[in-house]
């Protein structure tokens, strides 16, 4: 059954407007985010942490959003998916100023803490367009703000690298991070309106969960989750294993590019803004192969199978000109397969499912954040193309469950049809 968006309409003139607020929404969010990535372990390590430490501060950041995903994106259900994302900005918000202040490797830890549980915006703000998007549309909407999102991704690292120079610069970035957080609570809360839904339907898990009073029992909490980890339980498999296999390469990137190519800092750091540029494009365009494909069961395989193709020249790449083309369909085809897994997932929730089941899908990809680091550099103490060997594996599983979860099931229920 479709989303909300299916059985209420919203004007097209003002569904625009929406559309593009959530657009900027989205770019002051990663904006926001990617500004700070350059100075987290260096300002780890001059508070004291290890190598090892910093990479377990880092597991406690995706552990929480593993287990708060799934709540954050049921409450958006609930009580509306503005409120939810006016909480998670004010509260990411707090959590990059206390980051910004911390002196002590504890009050890291709890701004990592804080961020871990609310810094669900993204998820949010994409269940919120679910809502107001038709399904023809959605895969256009969503590339276009996965696009819009990723320039941020572009300006981010190389003002918070700028900035990494002065000893004091964690303070300033996470002012700026902080302001920019607020700035976009601010938006929300002017520009965005809460979208009548025209309530939950009255299920029986869903009345178990809320209770009237919005009371949480274990039991209630898991059952309105059954129906949800049933339907859609082959798509969060395929998103880990798609996910973990890029997560894994890029985890280790700089010491992987270093090994492999005796790459610079600086070489590095252009890599990954030129994948995050054609990232962007690769966006912009997912709609156009939305529309050609009409069909993002079959568009997913296609993607997956150009993912697994580039792993493997990626690990047979001589030098760093080869490797850019790899670069290239990397990002055109991971933004590929994020338009698709996010409408595959839509098209499997009921109503009042949504947020929900992309929180959830957030979840297993903040897994996927735990667990690739760890498998990425433990396959470096090994060989250099430990980390393309065990991607192309999992890229390779996820290609395959699409082929006999999504494609044969699609197919026999046509036949049936």
């Amino acid at each position: 059954m479709d989303a909300a968006a299916e059985n209420k309409p919203i004007e097209p003139k003002k569904r625009h407007y929406l559309t593009n607020c959530l657009y900027v929404v989205g770019f002051l969010d990663l904006f926001g985010v990617s500004i700070i990535i350059p100075l987290l372990s260096r300002h780890a390590t001059s508070l004291g942490a290890s190598p090892s430490l910093v990479g377990l501060i880092g597991s406690v950041y995706g552990g929480l959003q593993f287990v708060s995903g799934p709540i954050v994106g049921k409450l958006s259900d609930v009580i509306g998916r503005r409120r939810i994302l006016l909480w998670c900005l004010v509260f990411s918000a707090v959590g990059y100023a206390i980051r910004g202040l911390s002196t002590n490797l504890i009050i890291l830890v709890i701004s990592r803490v804080i961020s871990g549980i609310f810094k669900h915006s993204s998820s949010t703000a994409k269940a919120y367009l679910a809502e107001i998007t038709p399904k023809a549309e959605r895969p256009k909407v969503f590339g276009r703000f996965n696009a819009i999102s990723s320039v941020g991704f572009i300006i981010g690292p190389v003002c918070g690298g700028y900035l990494a120079e002065d000893i004091s610069g964690i303070c300033k970035v996470a002012f700026i991070t902080t302001s920019l957080f607020l700035i976009n609570a601010v938006v929300v809360y002017i520009f965005v309106e809460q979208i009548d839904t025209q309530g939950l339907p009255r299920t029986e898990s869903v009345a178990k969960f809320t209770a009237e009073d919005f009371s949480f029992s274990p039991s209630g909490f898991i059952k309105s989750f059954r129906h949800i980890l049933k339907v859609g339980s082959d798509i969060f498999l395929i998103r880990f294993l798609l996910g973990a296999s890029v997560i894994l390469l890029r985890s280790n990137y700089s010491l992987y590019l270093e090994k492999k190519f005796d790459a610079s800092a600086q070489m590095t750091g252009w890599l990954i803004s030129y994948g995050a540029v054609v990232n962007t494009f690769g966006g912009f365009l997912a709609g156009n192969v939305a529309k050609y494909y009409n069909d993002s069961v079959k568009m997913s395989y296609h993607s997956s199978l150009l993912l697994v193709l580039t792993l493997f020249l990626m690990m047979l790449s001589p030098g760093i000109p080869s490797f850019l083309i790899c670069v290239t369909l990397l990002s055109v085809s991971t933004s590929l397969i994020r338009v698709c897994v996010t409408d595959l997932s839509i098209q499997r929730a009921g109503r009042g499912e949504t947020g929900a089941l992309l929180g959830l899908g957030q979840s297993t990809m903040a897994f996927a954040r735990v667990v690739g680091p760890l498998l990425s550099g433990l396959a470096l103490e090994f060989a250099t193309s430990g980390p393309n060997l065990i991607s192309i594996c999992l890229a390779a599983s996820g290609s395959y469950l699409i082929t006999d979860r999504l494609i044969n099931v699609k197919g026999k229920e046509d036949k049936n049809d």
